[in-house]
């Protein structure tokens, strides 16, 4: 267990020490939680208010904050809580690629595995031929890495992740655990032109198509991954069905993202979760899908396009575009639609009214 105190924490933060700067860190918590040398966390005025229900003695807090007024024996002041609470966090979380390193006993490497120096193999992983596992990679238990992927360094795999054969995945990857990466798309095909090749064809008449049985497509793409990309516990991104499934440098997946095979998504992109991305879609640098989106297959969304929670995406998104809704539209022309929406019942007495009136000139106002 790490021990620090204010002045440590300053200077990992680049912040400032002010008041008894040697006083030990153990934890943080909320204002109002906060007692001992636990680090109140305050990172608005808001829960600067809340100090004064706890016993905190020391806290993090925005530059310029009066702590000397809010009977602390010490603070760490940042430019931007928010922003410090990255590596404060990272700095207290003991749970963080814990253990020693090496290879557990219970764990199976196949020949000609190459595991980089200083990496920590858990127990029950099973690490396939030809796979290359970069310098201070931490697998915790039940990870399988499939034959020939290659991992970058200073990659953590929580329990349970599962990596196919062929995937490569760049440095410092982190994955939850029950993410899935590299399984086969989901593609499947009729002998005969099929009722849903019709429906898309004409928006709703399936031409008196017979059902028929499916037969697979196999997945002969893998999956690349770029450097610093993060994924949610029990995502899955799938292997493409001829070119790889591609995902950009830094970014963010929450979990039970799904990600459909051959998508490319570009650099630095949020997605948040329980998202769902449809085969060969494409999406730029900077993109923020909000949970529940669903991207239809085949569509285009532009660098630092956003949309909002359960929006919907049928169509083509142009750089830049704010979206919400089902189908997905301006989230501006969305929140006008949902206004007037809720006025309608007001409306319809109003017409009916006026309906009555009109066919019984007595009853007119």
């Amino acid at each position: 267990m790490n021990l620090y105190n204010l002045q440590d924490l300053a200077q990992a933060l680049n912040g400032q020490a002010v008041g008894d700067i040697a006083l030990s860190v153990t934890g943080a918590c909320e204002p109002q939680d906060a007692a001992g040398s636990l680090l109140a966390i305050a990172t608005s005025q808001s829960y600067v208010e809340r100090l004064a229900l706890g016993q905190a003695r020391i806290a993090l807090l925005a530059e310029g904050t009066d702590w000397q007024s809010l009977n602390l024996l010490g603070a760490v002041l940042v430019p931007r809580p928010r922003f410090a609470m990255a590596g404060l966090s990272q700095a207290l979380d003991h749970r963080w690629r814990s253990g020693p390193s090496g290879i557990h006993p219970q764990a199976c490497v196949e020949p000609g595995a190459l595991i980089g120096a200083g990496a920590r193999i858990g127990a029950f992983c099973h690490i396939g031929a030809g796979v290359v596992l970069g310098e201070n990679a931490w697998l915790d238990s039940h990870v399988s890495l499939a034959d020939g992927c290659v991992i970058g360094p200073e990659t953590t795999l929580m329990a349970g992740v599962r990596i196919g054969a062929g995937v490569r995945i760049g440095a410092r990857f982190i994955a939850q655990p029950g993410a899935v990466i590299g399984a086969d798309g989901f593609s499947f095909v009729t002998a005969e032109r099929s009722a849903i090749e019709n429906v898309r064809e004409t928006l709703g008449d399936s031409k008196g198509a017979q059902p028929q049985s499916f037969a697979r497509i196999h997945s002969l793409g893998s999956v690349m991954i770029g450097d610093d990309v993060e994924l949610g516990a029990n995502s899955c991104i799938d292997r493409g069905t001829i070119r790889d499934t591609q995902i950009g440098d830094g970014c963010k997946f929450d979990n039970l993202a799904q990600i459909g095979h051959n998508v490319k998504i570009g650099k630095n992109c949020m997605i948040c979760a329980q998202v769902g991305i449809a085969g060969s879609s494409v999406l730029g640098n900077n993109v923020v899908l909000g949970g529940q989106t669903g991207v239809s297959d085949n569509l285009f969304i532009g660098d630092n396009a956003i949309t909002g929670g359960a929006t919907k995406v049928l169509s083509n998104i142009p750089a830049g575009r704010v979206m919400l809704g089902y189908p997905a539209m301006k989230m501006e022309a969305q929140l006008e639609v949902y206004k007037n929406l809720r006025r309608l019942p007001r409306v319809l007495k109003d017409l009916s009214r006026l309906k009555k009136s009109l066919s019984d000139p007595d009853n007119s106002p």
